[in-house]
């Protein structure tokens, strides 16, 4: 009876050890793949409302923050890409707005009343309420918008810094597009009037200069947009060639999918970036 009895609890561990899904290593996972903690995910981030590995930075506007399982969102690992020390205590971190943690809705975590489009209200309106209008929602100026942001060639409501690269800025209905909700969102100053808007396709960073000793393709210097193939930074409106891709990327965005930029240099770099955020 005993030996039957030990057969039975050793049969049973094994069925239960094979039903269990084991967990990922820690930092293993990668952007999109399903995480509990920010500590499942090699960006340090699991998206506080989707429970997915995403981006330090693009978390802030899609999915409120990182933080998935604590009961408010955090913007750690952004602060640690831009090179910022940790908050310290009771300093809490609140979505872009100053609004409370995010419940809901395909927002980036702004839910202010549209007063941050920096000067958008000139475009005539659709009738829609100022700020209620998601992401991918059709918008005739910035203030329409919860992430301030109205595509500058889709009309179509976007994340603000996002819309940098996919539609050539915001302020739709304005004659030139503007960069007002991401300024914002990254804590910068308003841009003033003789500071021009950023290019179309690309996030601000107008370097246009190589940044490394990479042989180039014969394409004139900076006129390369974004997923343009690229044989150097130095071809790329956004100064960046992605390192491991050889496509010109956004600044930032890069230095989380591509490794940084670089593209035909030994060692990538983020000199884009650094001058995107004001940094020596």
């Amino acid at each position: 009876m005993a030996k039957f009895s030990f057969l039975f609890a050793l049969l049973a561990v094994n069925v239960v050890s094979g039903a269990v899904v084991r967990r990922q290593a820690a930092g293993t996972q990668f952007i999109t793949g399903p995480c509990k903690s920010d500590a499942d995910c090699a960006s340090g981030c699991c998206g506080f409302k989707s429970g997915k590995c995403a981006g330090a930075v693009v978390a802030l506007e899609r999915d409120g923050g990182c933080g998935f399982g604590n009961p408010t969102p955090n913007d750690d690992a952004a602060r640690k890409l831009r090179g910022q020390p940790p908050r310290a205590p009771g300093d809490v971190f609140t979505p872009p707005g100053g609004a409370a943690p995010p419940t809901g809705g395909a927002n980036n975590g702004t839910t202010d009343t549209g007063t941050n489009n920096g000067g958008a209200g000139g475009a005539a309106g659709s009738g829609k309420a100022p700020g209620t209008q998601f992401i991918t929602g059709a918008c005739a100026n910035d203030g329409e918008c919860a992430s301030g942001c109205c595509g500058f060639r889709s009309g179509k409501c976007a994340g603000a810094i996002v819309a940098q690269e996919r539609d050539g800025g915001c302020g739709f209905g304005n004659t030139t597009p503007n960069d007002d909700a991401a300024r914002k969102l990254r804590g910068q100053a308003p841009a003033t009037p003789a500071t021009p808007p950023p290019p179309p396709a690309n996030n601000g960073a107008t370097t246009g200069a190589a940044t490394g000793a990479a042989a180039g393709s014969g394409k004139p210097a900076g006129t390369q947009f974004i997923t343009g193939s690229c044989a150097n930074d130095g071809e790329c409106a956004s100064g960046c060639c992605g390192f491991k891709s050889g496509k010109c990327a956004g600044a930032i965005i890069a230095q989380e999918r591509d490794g940084g930029c670089g593209f035909g240099n030994s060692t990538p770099n983020d000199d884009a970036a650094r001058k995107l955020r004001g940094q020596a």
